[in-house]
């Protein structure tokens, strides 16, 4: 096309306008367009980031009822076990009583086993003292039957001999065993 001179000048300046408007607003669209890319990958990641946190989330409050069923459990087993605990306790201090009560029963028998004893050691000496009476004087009446002639001295010193043996004399005596073991 051609144009006037004058129309053709003052054209050029109206398109060199028009195409530095256009190119100022292509340029700003470009940069409009960019941050919008740029905006849409940021979005995207966004969107990713907020399903991985959703599912992160949905797998924690899974977790957290988890957690909490889990505690209930626990403080119902605690509270049994503080109940058996209790009972058990209990037990205890009744068995600690009845263990008292018979290291006392078990006292008293040492002491009446003791007595039984001393009174067996002095039966037993009495006894052993009676036989050996009873041994020297069949022995001096055999004796007597069989000698000619009886001397009184000797009669009375063998007599005195055999009252020393009657209701004393040698025990035989019953020791308690201390290292016996239950």
């Amino acid at each position: 096309m051609k144009f006037l001179l004058m129309l053709r000048k003052t054209h050029e300046a109206e398109l060199d306008k028009a195409i530095n408007i256009i190119t100022e607003k292509n340029r700003i669209i470009a940069v409009k367009k960019d941050e919008l890319e740029v905006e849409k990958r940021t979005k995207a990641r966004l969107q990713d980031r907020n399903e991985s946190l959703h599912q992160a989330l949905t797998i924690a409050e899974g977790k957290l009822k988890k957690l909490e069923e889990y505690v209930e459990k626990l403080e119902q087993v605690s509270g049994n076990r503080l109940i058996r605990n209790t009972s058990l306790n209990s037990r205890l201090m009744m068995k600690d009583v009845e263990l008292k009560e018979k290291i006392k029963e078990n006292e008293d028998l040492d002491k009446a086993n003791k007595v039984l004893i001393d009174g067996f050691n002095s039966a037993n000496r009495s006894n052993w003292c009676n036989e050996e009476s009873k041994r020297q004087l069949i022995k001096l009446a055999e004796d007597m039957l069989e000698a000619d002639n009886i001397n009184k001295n000797e009669v009375a010193s063998y007599l005195l001999k055999i009252t020393k043996y009657m209701g004393g004399g040698m025990p035989i005596e019953i020791k308690i065993n201390e290292d016996f073991e239950m």
